[in-house]
């Protein structure tokens, strides 16, 4: 046997070892998602017990803690309900919300990622607040169902809130899983070690840009130097600030930074920009990325070394936004909800934050989601990773993460809009 033939053998050794332990790891993530949901289950049933007891305990205090307030209590009526019975079940409701609240937060959901108290507090409110609605609703209607079969009120109330419950039990734990403790990856983190002889000529950095010419040129230049070979495609719309010349000024000193001039094509769009640069790369990965620095150049080689372990993808997971104002926070976790539960609909590949624009792929795996998919795309929209993943199988997608900081934008302005964010809805809900 000669060396050529060792060496092909050691790495399809080597793959099939990688491969193997990624099945091993993914075998685990959904043994995972199946004891979260059982510790849920219990946890609600426990919260179950908790609102019944906290709920007469503050009927009994109250009837035995003054006379006056039972006499006050019969004076006043609120949609049936007495003074006592308002305040008895916001008791009932207020000490279960906080105790499944932390046995989830440190039981079921303990290696999920960590959030500001009050934050994820509010998120678990309203999704309770969600889930005890629907619960209503659904008691109501199957109850209505039960009538026709079973003649008795009160037999036919008991049927019908157990399937109301294990149903809401359901919801509130997709909704928690996705949104309030937002699950992607529930084995720890191993730091991310990028081996120095790492090549980067197998590598294209796609940026798409429209007037991006304060930022075009420092972005090239930082890429070039700290990244040796790496090749680059830089994704212009049409830019009219001088985007396009100082990238084929570059081109001249560096072959491997080339221009995609969409200016004469029939649809424009951060989307079919970034799959045309896909479909025109010649390297086994690529990273997209914003040229304006908010993506940090720095994680590329970490996107790349987790590429290398054998993921389709990997998402620059934003761990930390700083200035952010609670308003474009409040949309980002609206936005955030509505992309994991389209993918989750669609059975689809997801990571911990399907909004970001940060993310690197296998060119191969990604040309056959897009050949399979040609209409499934919003060729306007501007969330290509999200619409990526949607399209690719939830079972056979490997789905890595890098967490970065995600900076402000030091110059030039954001091209996000109103018709962006509609383009995003459409996609989500085809």
């Amino acid at each position: 046997m000669n060396k050529e033939n060792v060496t092909l053998e050691e790495n399809e050794q080597e793959k099939e070892k990688g491969t193997s332990g990624l099945q091993k790891r993914f075998g685990r993530l959904r043994e995972g998602f199946r004891k979260r949901l059982l510790k849920f289950s219990i946890v609600s049933l426990i919260g179950l017990g908790v609102n019944l007891a906290a709920l007469n305990l503050t009927e009994f205090i109250m009837y035995r803690f003054d006379s006056s307030v039972l006499e006050y209590n019969h004076q006043i009526w609120i949609f049936s309900f007495t003074i006592i019975d308002l305040v008895a079940i916001a008791m009932g409701i207020g000490a279960a919300t906080i105790s499944n609240y932390l046995l989830n937060r440190y039981w079921t959901f303990g290696k999920a990622k960590t959030e500001r108290v009050t934050t994820q507090f509010l998120k678990y409110a309203i999704v309770g607040g969600s889930g005890a609605i629907l619960k209503y609703l659904l008691t109501t209607a199957f109850k209505t169902a039960f009538l026709l079969v079973i003649h008795s009120d009160r037999w036919a109330t008991v049927p019908a809130s157990a399937v109301a419950f294990v149903i809401t039990v359901f919801w509130n734990y997709i909704w928690n899983e996705v949104w309030t403790f937002e699950v992607a990856e529930e084995l720890p983190e191993q730091p991310i070690i990028i081996p120095r002889d790492i090549d980067f000529s197998d590598v294209t950095v796609i940026t798409p840009t429209f007037n991006e010419g304060e930022n075009i040129g420092p972005l090239l230049e930082v890429l070039t130097e700290k990244y040796q070979g790496i090749k680059i495609i830089v994704a212009d719309d049409g830019s009219v600030d001088g985007t396009r010349e100082q990238v084929r000024e570059f081109h001249e000193k560096n072959p491997g930074v080339q221009l995609l001039d969409r200016e004469d094509e029939p649809i424009h769009g951060l989307t079919i920009s970034v799959l045309d640069a896909i479909k025109m790369a010649d390297t086994k990965y690529y990273v997209v990325m914003d040229c304006d620095f908010q993506h940090p150049p720095e994680k590329v080689g970490e996107i790349v070394a987790r590429l290398q372990e054998g993921y389709h993808y990997v998402a620059g997971e934003r761990d930390e936004i700083p200035d952010w104002p609670f308003t474009r926070r409040l949309i980002s976790w609206g936005a955030s909800v509505i992309g994991k539960f389209s993918h989750w609909i669609h059975r689809s590949a997801s990571c911990g934050d399907v909004m970001s624009g940060f993310f690197g792929g296998e060119t191969d795996y990604s040309r056959k989601i897009i050949k399979a998919n040609p209409e499934g795309f919003r060729a306007k929209g501007y969330k290509v990773m999200f619409e990526l993943m949607k399209h690719s199988s939830k079972k056979e997608t490997k789905v890595g993460r890098v967490g970065f900081v995600f900076s402000p934008r030091t110059r030039g302005e954001s091209k996000i809009s109103s018709k962006h964010v509609i383009e995003f809805l459409k996609s989500a809900f085809p």
